[in-house]
Parts: C-alpha cells; sequence; structure tokens
C-alpha cells in the first residue's frame, strides 16, 4: 500500500497548539514511516525568526523535523516569509517545494497554487490569507506583505489547473472560500480577503473530493464533510474510507 496522508490546523510557533502533535494526542505516529506525510494547513509559525537564532524555535524544528513521518506544510498568513524564501527550492511529489533542511530530516513548504502527487493522491494546495490585524502589525517583523497571492501566483495556478484538469481528490488551503466563511466565523473582516475570493473562484472551477482548511480556529465542518476546518483536533488522516488494510 502507499504511504497515509493526515492534515492539521494552526500550530502558530507556540508549544501548545504544538501540542496536537504528541505521541498522546497522535498515537497513530508510532506505526508511521517517513512515506507517510503530514500536511500542516498553515500559520505553521516555528519559522518566524532566522534559522538558528531561537533556541525554542531550534527545539521545535528538530521535534517536528524527526518525527517517524514526513512534515509538509501549506503556508498561512502568521510566517515569516523572508526567510522560508530563502530556503531553496527542489522538486518533489512532481512540483516545486521550499525545503528547510534539518540533521534530523527534512521539512517542506508547498508552493502555492501548485498541484501535488502525494502517495498516489491529486492535492491542489493554495496557502496565505490576509491577516485582519496587519494594521497593529510592524512589517517584517510580525507582518509580511507576501502573506497575500500575488497575481503571478493565482496565474500559475489557473495554469496548473489547466496542466493537470479540473478534478482533484483534495483541495488544501490556509483559508476557505469566502463564501463559506461566515460558517465559522462571526468576523467577517476575514471575508474581506483577496485569498478567499481566489478560492471562491477555485471552488468553482474544479472538483475534490474534500478540502481541508485552518486559520477560523475552529474545528468543524459543512456540506456532509466536504469543507473541514481543523485547529486542536489530531491529525486527520485522509482516505481512511479507501484504505484496504484496515476493517
Amino acid at each position: 500500500m502507499s504511504g497515509r496522508i493526515f492534515v492539521c490546523g494552526d500550530t502558530h510557533g507556540m508549544s501548545a497548539d504544538t501540542q496536537k502533535l504528541n505521541a498522546k494526542n497522535f498515537p497513530e505516529q508510532k506505526n508511521l514511516t517517513k512515506n507517510d506525510v503530514l500536511i500542516q494547513l498553515g500559520d505553521f509559525g516555528w519559522v518566524w525568526y532566522p534559522i538558528g537564532e531561537n533556541k525554542e524555535q531550534e527545539y521545535w524544528l528538530d521535534w517536528l523535523s524527526e518525527k517517524n513521518y514526513t512534515l509538509a506544510v501549506v503556508l498561512g498568513n502568521h510566517e515569516n516569509y523572508n526567510v522560508i524564501e530563502t530556503f531553496p527550492v527542489e522538486k518533489k511529489w512532481g512540483n516545486e517545494v521550499r525545503v528547510l533542511k534539518r540533521s534530523t530530516g527534512d521539512i517542506y513548504f508547498l508552493k502555492r497554487g501548485g498541484v501535488y502527487t502525494i502517495n498516489d493522491k491529486k492535492i491542489l494546495a493554495i496557502g496565505g490569507a490576509e491577516s485582519i490585524d496587519r494594521e497593529r502589525r510592524i512589517e517584517d517583523v510580525s507582518w509580511w506583505r507576501q502573506e497575500r497571492l500575488t497575481f503571478q501566483e493565482t496565474e500559475s495556478c489557473l495554469d496548473e489547473i489547466k496542466t493537470h484538469g479540473k478534478t482533484y481528490d483534495y483541495v488544501l488551503t490556509h483559508t476557505c472560500p469566502a463564501r463559506y466563511v461566515n460558517r465559522f466565523t462571526d468576523d467577517m473582516l476575514k471575508a474581506k480577503c483577496s485569498v478567499a475570493n481566489f478560492l471562491d473562484y477555485i471552488d468553482d472551477v474544479v472538483e475534490c473530493k474534500e478540502w481541508h482548511f485552518g486559520h477560523f480556529h475552529k474545528d468543524m465542518e459543512i456540506n456532509d464533510g466536504k469543507y473541514r476546518c481543523h485547529y486542536k483536533n489530531p491529525p486527520f488522516e485522509l482516505g481512511v474510507d479507501e484504505r484496504t488494510d484496515i476493517e
């Protein structure tokens, strides 16, 4: 059988929000290998400082990279893009990734708008969102303008869809299509987001089995589980109903 795929919500560069990945909360990991992939759905936050300059960050990056499984990240809005954009670009799962190389293992940051084939599943990954509190943040210290998709990134995403087709197993994003934002939050500022508006268009264009995202600090689903928001819940396995090795 091919490897397994899990997704999880925001970790925010905070130990409290990363505990969902410990052995108690995620016991399945003891049976996983590096062929299995956990995809974190943005606001990873563990690359907040330049690499090597913060002891807590170094501890948690080692803790994450030495896991049995492989960690990939769909970027959110609370990320230090200036540092992440210095990581080397490699080809993995059929597309470009940025790689944070650690002695304990690598962490992969997925291209925004990229199509990947991970463990035989066709995945469209679109990171980014707009911070509603950006006016209270300091640019290049606690807020990075790269959080928004550029026009070039949206065009690249549409080109990838033209190349790979409109049918996917999973769409993985940080925020959700704007039309669904009010189902997950009362703060409608989060609906006034260029990324969420772009995802509305993507939602109209593509077909998928499930759409998974974070951002709203909720654990809930809508439309019979097709759209699922993740936060505190332990990693959620994709495609369990299709596995033949479990009863």
